[in-house]
């Protein structure tokens, strides 16, 4: 780790006493690697979102003819609840008395 550093900082300072022609000529070098770089990592995504827009389709077919997945949605805040949704929840309310310090 310690070598990888001390090889970081001696590029660095090299690089850094390098004159401000010198540093554009090697940009311009290191630019098509850049822009390959670039544009593998924008194919990735590209394939991705492909991948994605090709199955959810099929998916979503599949899903219908076999009966599958969810069969209701849950419903909406604020949506009319059906006696078949309800359910019934006990609550208990416990205050302390007052002096006493809270439970924790």
């Amino acid at each position: 780790m310690l070598t990888c550093y001390s090889r970081y900082q001696t590029v660095r300072q090299n690089w850094s006493s390098l004159p401000f022609w010198a540093r554009r000529v090697l940009f311009l070098f290191a630019l098509p690697g850049m822009l390959a770089a670039g544009l593998s990592i924008l194919a990735l995504g590209v394939s991705i979102l492909a991948l994605l827009l090709l199955t959810l389709p099929v998916y979503r077919l599949l899903t219908w003819l076999t009966g599958s997945g969810a069969a209701q949605s849950p419903p909406l805040a604020g949506a009319p609840v059906g006696p078949e949704t309800r359910r019934h929840v006990d609550v208990r309310i416990i205050e302390n008395e007052p002096g006493l310090p809270p439970d924790s």
